[in-house]
């Protein structure tokens, strides 16, 4: 990890030697003590990090050396940033000889101490090797070689996945060969998977003697394996090393023969590499592998997706975690002597002591080994307590681990240390992690690379590498993982002091070599005193509401990342080395003006500030901002002015529209957006069509989410504008990548034509569109799973004839979920029914739809029905799959509450069923499982008959149903029924008493009763 760092800083010096400080009091001498310090030291890092593991005092003096290069990186950067800006004054510009007295001094006092570490180094016996600008190879332990032979009584859990390869492999008759990858983390067993379908007897006997094993680990030698394949086939050795030689020989005995080889443990310490050099090897391989007849088979077993994707022709089998109780297993085998019985009390422990495995068959195995033949209670209770890095297992969890963080570049050792200030099992976001990674230091943009793609790709080589896992990407884009638990220990392992999660209480005693911190929970009490010790904080995250920050200026100037919950900012602006500040709170209303004086600010962000009207005025000064996200603020009225001028600007995932100089659309003309969210407010402000167009919104194709907002209180000021909506609309065309539309307000009668084509939308929301008399062909669009329409007061119909020409209507293929409020005029889904509709419509929730009636749709589970007409309660009966009916308002039937009654009888499939308001309730629902009555004060009691047919009841819950006497007998004879919930209803709670109650002896026999 410091090996990263100390190349930045030489690097940082050099640039710092050619500046004109160099000249002053003999601070050019000191830099070249610096940099000669640092070259020693850079010489011998990578050696030290190997060794840290098993030796204490190098890792005393690693830390130390990190120490120390973080106040020189302090150092460097206080003088860049203070580097003449015209805006500053200037007794802190860079000539003020005081200024640079102090600077001076502060180099003379750090290089003092690098030369003490650089002459400690002397006392260890390390390795010293050439200094690299990047090294990309990192000399590791070897790797063990594995075989064949598995005792496959000592395993658990994999009987599944056998199946599922032995299966795969059985079925391939294609000419081509076929090479099947396993993928997995380090330890999760993948060898052993690759033995057990290498020993099952149905391998065995489908390719009979040609079963091959090879273990290929850091070595992807074609000769070798190749010398391997004939030693397997033969049963002799193979001294042959020409090339040639061995792909005729090795063709020779697979031509035309069904085989299994299996190439264990596949990867390469240097990616780089593998990707110029392995490639090749691989294909030359495979064309003499290829000789064999149809069925002829490879297995690799691989921690890394991109060797996966390289070798394989199938996708890859992910091997999936060990459940607790297979973990047990394992564990149990090993810690207990003979099989004889443990104690209970062990068994508990042991059981508490095996979550630790995070899954990972290896550790299991490694922590019953450790407990096997004590019987001590308290040896096992400490090793249950004590974090799993500090157990002496012989570094066998931790070099296997630690393999694969070795194997990466030093950058990529870096970022992914950093990873220890997030919470174990916490989902992390990419774009998140990737913002810290910047705002640290830990990396910067490359020849045609930006900052971003440099995070993703090392963000994408972490994840290939196994060290991210559950990886998801939403509609908006947004891409979310996790890490194992054992792979969050190893980040901790790496950075041990330098990062600290704290789970409440008080943030006391921090070690001098905390660089990252994190509050999570509730009443932190914060004083600066606690800090004193620290020497140089990078980050602090405090994720507990209501705290107030309470920083002493010295103590937390050279931080680089602040994220805070607090209702009320101090002064920020001795924070000169800020690159990111994010705030969280729904009761901020104001910002200081101090964050505009933030020169390095690079990423700013306002989470749920929901009482925030404004911004700084001065923001268009941080001209180094590249990320300013705005989310969840619904209060801001205004942005500040002049946006435009931060030409860096990357994201802006908020822009208001006003008619003002320097709010206008035309601040977003000359930005290169590279963002997937954007919200713009107060369209019915542009001045002209040529603003909405050059904003350009269809060149920017990572945008995922885009909402477009008309304010409707501010007509007047659209007259005197005097914009048409729907060229406005028109103008805002997007990438057709576009996931997510929300259009507010808009007043036009038609909808743009661009509309129709976005075919890879997935969630539209029309609101507050009153002028608009008919949709565009939304049933067209072949990925719109979820659309919502509200207060469309014109709109007859979803989609109309003219979509279709004269074809078989297949409307909304992909629709899952549907929402109609406040539609008035609305009398049908479509103008012409028939055909394939809605064939996957799950969902739907319809309110103030007076003339709405609803066609068969056979595959709606759930409806939730507001404010509704009799024509509408009739037609639910024509949803023969309805599972789920939520009726949420009291509807407006008049006569019409016997056609509910009977309606809801019908719907023979349904299951739960809430209903508010109303006297009556249906029968003969021989499926309903749960039953809500919730404000139905004119029901005075239940029909016998109600319960009577509903046997499979489970869940009955009545709230709010004052006027309701008793409970009928019937519930007597529910025997499902397993919990009654009954609350807000007086005389029944009365009855209900338990012993006492008149109706007790009714409910007695049910397990859960809560009477509230």
């Amino acid at each position: 990890m410091a090996e990263a760092f100390l190349g930045i800083l030489v690097e940082n010096l050099n640039s710092f030697a050619r500046a004109e400080l160099a000249t002053f009091c003999g601070v050019g001498g000191e830099i070249e003590r610096l940099t000669n310090s640092l070259t020693q030291i850079q010489a011998v890092i990578e050696d030290a990090e190997k060794k840290e593991i098993t030796s204490s005092s190098i890792r005393d003096w690693l830390q130390k050396l990190k120490d120390a290069a973080h106040v020189l990186d302090d150092i460097l950067d206080e003088y860049s940033v203070r580097s003449t800006p015209p805006q500053y004054n200037s007794s802190i510009r860079p000539n003020n000889i005081r200024f640079r007295y102090r600077i001076g001094k502060k180099l003379k006092e750090i290089s003092q101490r690098l030369d003490q570490i650089a002459k400690d180094m002397r006392d260890y016996d390390f390795v010293v090797r050439e200094v690299m600008r990047e090294r990309p190879i990192h000399e590791i332990p070897e790797r063990p070689q594995t075989g064949f032979v598995v005792d496959q009584s000592q395993i658990y859990g994999r009987d599944g996945d056998k199946d599922k390869i032995v299966e795969l492999l059985l079925g391939q008759d294609h000419d081509s060969l076929f090479v099947y990858p396993i993928v997995g983390l380090g330890g999760l067993g993948k060898t052993t998977l690759a033995q057990l379908v290498f020993n099952d007897p149905r391998v065995i006997k489908h390719f009979g003697a040609l079963r091959i094993w090879v273990c290929i680990s850091d070595d992807f030698s074609e000769i070798r394996i190749l010398q391997s394949v004939m030693e397997s086939i033969t049963s002799e050795r193979c001294d042959t090393s020409n090339l040639a030689t061995l792909q005729k020989r090795v063709q020779e005995k697979l031509q035309n023969e069904r085989y299994l080889l299996v190439l264990d443990d596949v990867w390469n310490q240097d990616q780089n590499k593998w990707y110029q050099l392995n490639q090749d090897k691989w294909n030359q391989l495979r064309s003499v592998l290829a000789f064999g007849s149809k069925g002829a088979s490879v297995l690799v077993t691989t921690r890394d997706l991109d060797v996966a994707s390289i070798m394989g022709n199938h996708p890859p089998y992910h091997l999936s975690l060990l459940s607790e109780d297979e973990c047990w297993l394992l564990f149990k085998q090993r810690a207990f002597i003979d099989d004889k019985e443990a104690s209970p009390q062990l068994e508990e422990i042991g059981k508490e002591i095996v979550k630790k495995c995070g899954g990972l068959p290896l550790v299991a195995k490694a922590l019953g080994s450790l407990l096997h033949s004590k019987s001590d209670e308290k040896q096992w209770l400490e090793v249950k307590e004590i974090e799993l890095w500090n157990l002496s297992l012989e570094n066998f969890i931790l070099s296997t681990l630690r393999l694969s963080y070795f194997s990466l570049t030093p950058a990529l050792r870096r970022c992914f240390a950093f990873c220890a200030i997030f919470s174990k099992d916490e989902i992390i976001g990419k774009e998140e992690l990737i913002h810290l990674w910047m705002a640290n230091g830990f990396i910067s943009s490359r020849e045609n690379l930006e900052i971003e793609d440099v995070g993703n790709e090392i963000w994408n080589e972490l994840y290939k590498n196994s060290f991210f896992q559950e990886v998801t990407i939403d509609d908006d884009g947004c891409t979310k993982f996790k890490m194992h638990a054992l792979i969050h220990d190893l980040a901790q392992s790496i950075t041990k002091k330098e990062c600290s999660v704290i789970k409440g209480g008080d943030i006391t005693n921090l070690p001098r070599s905390t660089h990252h911190i994190k509050y999570v929970g509730d009443g932190l009490t914060f004083n600066k005193k606690d800090i004193t010790n620290v020497e140089s904080l990078r980050t602090f995250f405090n994720m507990n509401h209501g705290s107030e920050l309470d920083f002493g200026k010295f103590q937390v100037q050279s931080l680089r990342v602040l994220s805070t919950n607090s209702p009320k900012l101090p002064s920020l602006s001795y924070l000169i080395h800020l690159r990111y500040l994010a705030i969280h709170d729904l009761g901020i209303d104001t910002i200081p003006t101090s964050i505009c004086s933030l020169r390095r600010l690079e990423i700013l962000k306002f989470i749920h500030c929901v009482k925030l009207r404004s911004l700084p005025e001065g923001l268009a000064n941080l001209q180094n901002l590249r990320h300013l996200i705005i989310l969840r603020c619904s209060a801001l009225s205004h942005m500040p002015p002049s946006i435009g001028k931060l030409s860096g600007l990357r994201t802006l995932s908020l822009f208001i529209v006003r008619s003002e100089k320097g709010h206008s659309l035309k601040e977003l003309h000359g930005l290169k957006l590279r963002q997937r969210e954007l919200s713009i407010k107060g369209l019915e402000c542009v001045g002209s069509v040529d603003e909405a167009k050059g904003v350009n919104l269809i060149g920017i194709e990572e945008l995922r989410v885009l909402s477009l907002s008309w304010d409707n209180s501010k007509e007047i000021e659209m007259k005197a504008v005097g914009v048409d909506a729907e060229q406005v609309m028109e103008a805002l065309q997007p990438h057709s990548n576009l996931k997510k539309l929300e259009v507010r307000g808009y007043k036009g009668s038609h909808f743009p034509s661009w509309m129709k084509d976005v075919s890879n939308l997935v969630s539209l929301q029309l609101q507050d569109c009153s002028n608009c008399v008919q949709l565009p062909a939304l049933g067209k669009l072949p990925s719109l799973e979820t659309l919502s329409i509200v207060n469309m007061a014109c709109v007859e119909y979803l989609d109309d004839d003219e979509c279709y020409d004269g074809v078989e209507v297949k409307a909304f293929i992909s629709l899952k979920t549907l929402e109609l409020y406040g539609m008035p005029k609305l009398e049908r889904l479509l103008k012409r029914e028939g055909g394939e509709m809605f064939p996957h419509l799950h969902i739907l929730y319809i309110s103030s739809c007076p003339k709405l009636t609803l066609s068969c749709l056979p595959s709606v589970e759930e409806l939730n029905l507001g404010y509704s007409k009799e024509e509408l309660v009739k037609s639910i009966s024509n949803l023969h799959g309805l599972k789920w009916l939520n009726i949420t308002e009291e509807l407006d039937l008049g006569y019409g509450k016997e056609e509910l009654v009977k309606s809801i009888s019908n719907l023979h499939g349904l299951k739960w069923l809430n209903i508010t308001g109303g006297s009556k309730l249906p029968t003969q629902l021989p499926a309903l499982e749960i039953l809500d009555l919730n404000g139905c004060d004119e029901l005075e009691c239940i029909p016998e008959k109600v319960l009577e047919a509903i046997n499979s009841l489970r869940t009955l819950r009545i709230s709010k149903c004052r006027a309701l006497k008793c409970l009928p007998e019937a519930i007597q004879h529910l025997t499902s029924l397993e919990c009654l919930i009954i609350r807000d209803c007086p005389i029944l709670e009365e009855r209900c008493k338990e012993g006492s109650g008149e109706d007790w002896h009714k409910i007695q026999h049910i397990p859960n009763i809560n009477i509230e």
